[in-house]
Protein backbone atom coordinates (compact mmCIF):
# COMPACT_ATOMS: atom_id res chain seq x y z
CA UNK A 1 0.00 0.00 0.00
CA UNK A 2 1.14 3.07 -1.23
CA UNK A 3 1.46 6.22 1.74
CA UNK A 4 -1.43 8.48 -0.09
CA UNK A 5 -3.54 4.85 0.45
CA UNK A 6 -2.16 4.46 3.78
CA UNK A 7 -3.29 8.20 4.46
CA UNK A 8 -6.55 8.12 3.43
CA UNK A 9 -7.20 4.33 5.05
CA UNK A 10 -6.09 6.60 8.75
CA UNK A 11 -8.75 9.32 7.67
CA UNK A 12 -11.60 7.11 7.15
CA UNK A 13 -10.40 5.42 10.78
CA UNK A 14 -10.40 8.67 12.35
CA UNK A 15 -13.89 9.83 10.45
CA UNK A 16 -12.48 12.72 9.06
CA UNK A 17 -11.61 14.25 5.82
CA UNK A 18 -8.53 15.11 3.90
CA UNK A 19 -9.85 18.70 3.89
CA UNK A 20 -10.57 18.50 7.92
CA UNK A 21 -7.21 17.21 8.62
CA UNK A 22 -5.53 19.59 7.09
CA UNK A 23 -7.53 22.26 9.10
CA UNK A 24 -6.68 20.72 12.02
CA UNK A 25 -3.08 20.61 10.94
CA UNK A 26 -3.58 24.52 10.27
CA UNK A 27 -2.14 23.80 6.89
CA UNK A 28 -3.23 25.55 3.61
CA UNK A 29 -5.99 22.95 1.72
CA UNK A 30 -4.50 23.90 -1.30
CA UNK A 31 -1.08 22.70 -0.15
CA UNK A 32 -1.95 19.81 1.86
CA UNK A 33 -3.99 18.05 -1.08
CA UNK A 34 -1.35 18.22 -3.58
CA UNK A 35 1.02 16.92 -1.26
CA UNK A 36 -1.29 14.41 -0.99
CA UNK A 37 -2.67 13.64 -4.36
CA UNK A 38 0.07 15.27 -6.98
CA UNK A 39 3.34 15.31 -5.77
CA UNK A 40 5.16 11.88 -6.61
CA UNK A 41 6.77 12.54 -3.50
CA UNK A 42 5.39 12.54 -0.19
CA UNK A 43 4.76 14.80 2.90
CA UNK A 44 7.77 16.52 4.42
CA UNK A 45 8.08 15.65 8.10
CA UNK A 46 7.04 18.47 9.56
CA UNK A 47 3.68 17.53 7.70
CA UNK A 48 3.72 14.53 9.18
CA UNK A 49 4.47 15.70 12.27
CA UNK A 50 1.51 17.47 12.57
CA UNK A 51 -0.88 15.08 11.14
CA UNK A 52 -0.23 12.18 13.51
CA UNK A 53 -2.19 13.27 16.46
CA UNK A 54 -5.03 13.54 14.19
CA UNK A 55 -4.67 10.09 12.87
CA UNK A 56 -4.07 8.45 15.89
CA UNK A 57 -0.61 7.31 15.05
CA UNK A 58 2.92 8.53 15.94
CA UNK A 59 4.80 10.55 14.26
CA UNK A 60 7.25 7.69 14.12
CA UNK A 61 4.58 5.55 12.43
CA UNK A 62 4.12 8.05 10.06
CA UNK A 63 7.49 8.71 8.97
CA UNK A 64 7.56 4.83 8.25
CA UNK A 65 4.70 4.44 6.52
CA UNK A 66 6.18 7.45 4.19
CA UNK A 67 9.34 6.17 3.59
CA UNK A 68 11.39 8.76 5.45
CA UNK A 69 12.30 6.10 8.06
CA UNK A 70 12.94 2.51 7.48
CA UNK A 71 12.82 -0.03 11.04
CA UNK A 72 16.24 -0.28 10.50
CA UNK A 73 16.75 3.26 11.12
CA UNK A 74 14.98 2.48 14.57
CA UNK A 75 17.26 -0.38 15.66
CA UNK A 76 20.14 1.40 14.54
CA UNK A 77 18.87 4.90 16.45
CA UNK A 78 17.95 3.06 19.58
CA UNK A 79 21.54 0.55 19.82
CA UNK A 80 23.64 4.19 19.66
CA UNK A 81 21.71 5.94 22.51
CA UNK A 82 23.49 6.76 25.63
CA UNK A 83 22.11 5.43 28.85
CA UNK A 84 22.22 8.39 31.12
CA UNK A 85 24.43 7.97 33.91
CA UNK A 86 23.34 7.31 36.98
CA UNK A 87 22.98 10.12 39.51
CA UNK A 88 26.25 10.02 42.60
CA UNK A 89 24.31 12.37 44.55
CA UNK A 90 22.07 11.39 47.13
CA UNK A 91 18.29 11.91 46.75
CA UNK A 92 17.56 15.46 48.56
CA UNK A 93 14.50 15.26 50.79
CA UNK A 94 12.55 18.41 51.16
CA UNK A 95 12.13 19.78 54.71
CA UNK A 96 8.70 20.87 55.73
CA UNK A 97 8.15 24.36 56.99
CA UNK A 98 5.22 24.99 59.08
CA UNK A 99 3.65 28.36 58.66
Amino acid sequence: MDFREYLKRKCREQNISLHRLAVRCDLNQIYFYQAVNKNKENPPPWVLRRAAPHLGVTYVELMIAAGHLTEDDLRDYTSHVPTPPASKEPERTREKVSV
